[in-house]
């Protein structure tokens, strides 16, 4: 049971993810179709776990822009929403001042990153409304603690009902895309730096030449199994490469060499002058591949793609084409 509960939860928690990659994605072309079949989804989810009866109120009012759901019986009011701004807030909470509102309570439900009011809005809220505004705004981070504190039989149904068919239509392809798109959304280069000479090599005899242990060789060899998935969408790659390799990449053999190398001196440095640093000081490409994995880690909420760490395919992807680890 105790697996079929984490098999329960891994899934809600990979869909929920996704779902917020592609809405994040769709949206930077205009394109709005998640967010309103989210409205009736959501319903149905929060329906589930928190026992409640919400109907969609833009079936009664066409495109409300105050409240997307309620729930008459204990006079419950929902917003759902990417818009993080405080016009976002006052415009739901004007709903209190429609007679047919009274008394409710307001939520919103952020299906991307929840906004985070600074002290004068809660304040002003407090006085004006007489809510904890930060109790009143909630996303995925808050679901998913609500999801994992419910009891075994009620989370693997949830994900028998709402999110296990779910999976279905995004192909693997479609995963990566997502993950890669969402890694490079907030990422902007000051100055490309491509006077690297990287080349190929095989990849054995890079593992060789780097030293690397049996673990981190293993992981590498089976994130090579996937990257034939990876394809250069609107020139993904790339931007994706000023991302890992350029910037977190970079960094993880700043911090190593910082013992051995003054700051000065590293600033002025390139990426192969830094590999070439640590060949110099002698500094383990262990620890720096598992430095990066790290920091990719902490960026990437999708962890499982069927049993294999996306992190270790983007890492296992630049290694083989020769941007991570020394060549010669």
């Amino acid at each position: 049971m105790i697996d079929l509960r984490q098999e329960a939860f891994n899934s809600i928690s990979r869909v929920l993810a996704i779902t917020r990659y592609d809405i994040e994605q769709r949206q930077l072309i205009n394109e709005y179709g998640l967010n309103i079949h989210g409205e009736n989804y959501f319903r149905d989810v929060f329906n589930f776990i928190y026992l409640k009866n919400y109907e969609n109120e833009n079936f009664n009012s066409q495109n409300n822009t105050c409240i997307d759901l309620v729930d008459k019986t204990e006079k419950l009011a929902l917003q759902i929403t990417t818009t993080r701004t405080k016009e976002k807030i006052d415009n739901t909470f004007k709903a209190l001042k429609i007679a047919k509102y009274k008394n409710y309570s307001i939520s919103i439900f952020y299906l991307l990153d929840k906004s985070k009011p600074n002290k004068d809005t809660i304040e002003e809220y407090k006085k004006n409304y007489g809510v904890d505004l930060n109790k009143c705004l909630f996303d995925y981070t808050d679901l998913i603690k609500e999801i994992e504190g419910l009891e075994t039989s009620k989370l693997i149904e949830l994900n028998n009902k709402y999110f296990k068919n779910n999976t279905e239509k995004y192909t693997d392809e479609i995963v990566l895309n997502l993950v890669f798109k969402h890694l490079i959304k907030n990422f902007t280069i000051i100055k490309t730096n491509y006077d690297d000479d990287f080349g190929t090599i095989d990849t054995k005899q890079k593992i060789k030449i780097n030293n690397l242990n049996s673990r981190i060789e293993s992981e590498i060899n089976k994130g090579l199994d996937y990257i034939s998935l990876v394809n250069n969408e609107d020139n993904i790659l790339g931007d994706l490469r000023k991302f890992v390799v350029d910037n977190l990449y970079k960094q993880v053999l700043f911090e190593l060499l910082l013992s051995k190398v003054s700051k000065i001196e590293l600033e002025s440095k390139t990426l192969v002058e830094f590999n070439d640093l640590c060949q110099i000081h002698n500094i383990d490409f262990n620890k720096i591949i598992s430095n990066l994995h790290s920091k990719l880690e902490n960026k990437i909420e999708i962890k499982d793609f069927n049993s294999m760490s996306i992190s270790w395919i983007i890492i296992s992807f630049f290694f083989e084409i020769c941007d991570i680890g020394i060549k010669i």
